[in-house]
């Protein structure tokens, strides 16, 4: 009798939630399809690194990881969604330096990305390059600055959007020289580097991948890249620590994250395989020689501060540059 309680007790325990059971759903994650939620169109860049990564996820997990496009609103639609959805594990962002700007140039945004959301691993940086057209009589930073300077108001820089991360790169650093430019936004980072070609534009701050190819025209000129080091895409153009302003970065951010009640043992697996996928020969050469991603796998900690701090940085451009999105 004895034995027979005693085994019916441990048979009740197991079916309390918060007991034994979630151990065990833990411990078999993942045993069905993830889905991966990014924010913005297929082909855009988040959704080349969402796809590269979920690729390999799904060879190290052993379950198939899907990419869904949930566009609008700067990647915010898509991140509410992902906050609504069960905190399983089945249901993953991937966000890009949008999630970090959000706070700060929309008003009525319907989460809050630190207490709603869970920072699980950082992916990487694709660094920005400043460039003019060729026609702007300077020939590399420091002329830049100085005819700035010199000319308050009279230079136009692009943006893909108000808020955008190219608009906020600029603005970023606008607001670190003290320089006054005139911003103007275009429908797309497309059209924003047509018109930089045009001369529509003077300057526009893009990722290394379209300024590659808009300095390829000899139409445009590349002065400057963000980063700890030159980029593979644009090695000839120096950093901007190399071109006299240290601790700038206004470099895009890629990494994954989930709702915030996710289980810690899922955040510490997904961490853990995607910091062993981005070691992977395959992923590089598709993410950093074709793409010129700069790969900074760390822990849940690392990419939580990382979101912090960038939050903080960019409240503070949209604050004293008065910077707000529709």
């Amino acid at each position: 009798m004895l034995h027979r309680r005693g085994l019916l007790k441990a048979l009740t325990a197991m079916s309390l939630p918060g007991v034994t059971a979630p151990a065990f759903s833990q411990a078999a994650y993942p045993f069905k399809t993830i889905n991966m939620v990014c924010g913005f169109a297929a082909g855009s860049a988040t959704d080349v690194v969402a796809r590269v990564v979920g690729n390999k996820l799904s060879e190290r997990l052993g379950q198939p990881v899907v990419v869904q496009n949930v566009t609008g609103a700067a990647s915010t639609i898509a991140a509410d969604n992902v906050i609504r959805a069960p905190a399983d594990g089945y249901t993953l962002i991937t966000v890009s330096s949008a999630i970090t700007i959000a706070p700060a140039v929309y008003n009525n945004l319907k989460f809050d990305v630190e207490k709603d959301m869970v920072a699980i691993a950082n992916i990487g940086f694709l660094p920005t390059v400043l460039m003019v057209n060729d026609a702007l009589p300077v020939r590399n930073f420091t002329e830049f600055v100085d005819y700035a300077k010199k000319n308050p108001g009279k230079l136009n820089y692009g943006s893909s959007g108000t808020g955008g991360s190219t608009h906020m790169a600029a603005a970023l650093l606008a607001q670190t020289l003290g320089l006054s430019m005139t911003h103007v936004p275009y429908r797309g980072n497309g059209p924003a580097g047509q018109a930089l070609m045009a001369g529509e534009i003077q300057v526009l701050m893009d990722t290394t991948v379209l300024a590659a190819q808009s300095v390829k025209t000899n139409r445009v000129r590349a002065l400057a890249v963000t980063g700890v080091s030159r980029s593979a895409a644009l090695p000839d153009v120096p950093t901007f620590r190399e071109a006299g302003l240290a601790n700038f970065d206004a470099s895009v951010m890629f990494g994954i994250m989930g709702s915030k009640n996710l289980p810690r043992a899922v955040v510490e697996r997904i961490n853990r395989e995607v910091g062993e996928a981005l070691k992977d020969p395959g992923l590089q050469n598709q993410l950093v020689k074709t793409g010129g991603l700069q790969l900074t796998p760390g822990s849940p900690e690392q990419f939580a501060q990382l979101i912090s701090d960038d939050i903080a940085k960019w409240r503070k451009v949209a604050t004293q540059m008065g910077i707000r999105a529709e």
